[in-house]
Parts: structure tokens; sequence; C-alpha cells
């Protein structure tokens, strides 16, 4: 009996029997894997297919929005010029009062670009008053793409003259709080809630993505709207000292 060729076949037998189970253990394991991974791409799909579907609502709520009696609940003032400036007034007349009136008058001694979005109802205009991370108006959407330098006009509540300044464009928000402070006006920290930051916010959404947001108080809003225009007149100059020595 040869021993050594019987030791030899077993060792080759038991060699495979190993490799066999090694290669069944890789496959289960990658298996495993794949599930895991498969497991995991299903939840992003789900995911994404969530956010597609709520940002699908908040389009059909803007539509919906804009399709109410337009020049009866709204209206939409733009005026175009050759300018690389653009101020706009998203809640504009009977929404933030006082707001169309600032970036008009703002836009009309620089002949800047303006657009404002005015709310004309008897009551109720805030129902008209999109986020600005939501307003993708056409004409807003399309000036502000052109635009090297955005300036959005915002009302805030508080019954003491002041202002908050935001945005991405943080170079040209100093200067802004810079000019108006030397004027004489009132500018406090921004929280964090009117910071003006997302990308997504129509102000940021210009050629270089970051724009300037202003939010003035209700006093210094109701002050502007007054027939005494010298406060109005001080906070253009101020602005447009900063923006124009860019």
């Amino acid at each position: 009996m040869n021993i050594r060729k019987h030791v030899k076949t077993i060792t080759v037998f038991a060699l495979f029997f190993f490799l066999l189970i090694g290669y069944s253990s890789y496959v289960k394991y990658e298996g495993a894997k794949l599930e895991d991974e498969n497991k995991t791409l299903k939840k992003q799909l789900d995911i994404a297919n969530e956010k597609i579907k709520g940002q699908k609502n908040e389009l059909d709520e803007l539509r919906s929005l804009l399709d109410s009696q337009k020049d009866v609940d709204y209206e939409i003032e733009v005026n175009e010029t050759d300018s690389n400036v653009t101020v706009v007034a998203i809640h504009g007349g009977k929404i933030e009062k006082g707001t169309t009136e600032l970036a008009y008058a703002l836009a009309s001694h620089n002949n800047y670009n303006y657009y404002s979005f005015l709310g004309l109802k008897s009551t109720d205009n805030f129902a008209l008053h999109v986020p600005s991370d939501k307003f993708a108006e056409t004409y807003a959407l399309e000036m502000v793409s052109k635009s090297k330098r955005t300036l959005s006009i915002h009302g805030c509540t508080g019954s003491k003259e002041f202002t908050y300044i935001g945005g991405r464009d943080t170079e040209l928000a100093n200067r802004i709080k810079e000019s108006l402070t030397k004027h004489g006006f009132t500018v406090k920290d921004t929280p964090k809630d009117l910071a003006g930051i997302s990308p997504d916010n129509i102000v940021n959404r210009d050629i270089d993505e970051r724009g300037v947001q202003i939010e003035i108080s209700e006093g210094l809003r109701t002050k502007f709207l007054s027939t005494n225009k010298h406060s109005l007149n001080s906070y253009v100059l101020a602005i447009s000292e900063a923006v124009n020595n860019m």
C-alpha cells in the first residue's frame, strides 16, 4: 500500500475542500455586502424622490399663488436698465409696507435694475408672502441671474428704527453697514433666521451667487413712508455710496 500516495490525495482533497468553503464564504459575504449596498441605495433614492416630490408641491403652491388674480391681488413692477446692479422687493406693496418704496427710490437714484412683487389685497396680504428661498417668479429669477450685484429689500418687525444686514456678499454687506452707521442709522446684529445666506435665496442667485439682504424694521419703514422724505433720501444715499464705491 502506497501510504505517501494516499496522503497526497487526502491533502489535495482537503485543500480543495477548504478552498471551496472559503469561496462559498466569500460569495456569501459579497452577496450580503451587495444586498446592504442595494438597501442603502434604495433608501437614498426614496429620500431623493421624497425631496423631489416636496419641491414639486412647493412649486405647485407657488404657481397656484401666482395664478391668483393678477392686477387685483398683486402686481409686478419691473424696470431693466444697463446696470449690473439689481434691487428687488419680493414682499412689496402691502405685504411688507415700505419695501417697494425704498427699492424703487434706490434703483431710480442710481439707474439700477428694479423689481417688485406688490401685494394689493384689501386684507391678508401676508398670504402672498413667499419665502426668499422659495420665490421663483420668472421675471425676478431672470433679472437676478444676469445681475453682478443684488440687493433684496425686506421688512421685519420692531417699532424702533433699525436695520439688519445679511446675505452671502459679506464684503458689500459690511460696506453698507458702515455707510448706514456713518449716516446715523442703527444697524443691529442680524438674527440667524434673517441672515439670508441660503444659496436658494433669490438674492444669492445672481452671477456670483451672493447678494445682500436688507431687513428694515417696521418703525423705520413707517418713517420712510411719512411726508418728510429726509430719512428715506439719506438711507438711499448711504446704500448708494457703499454699492457704487465697490
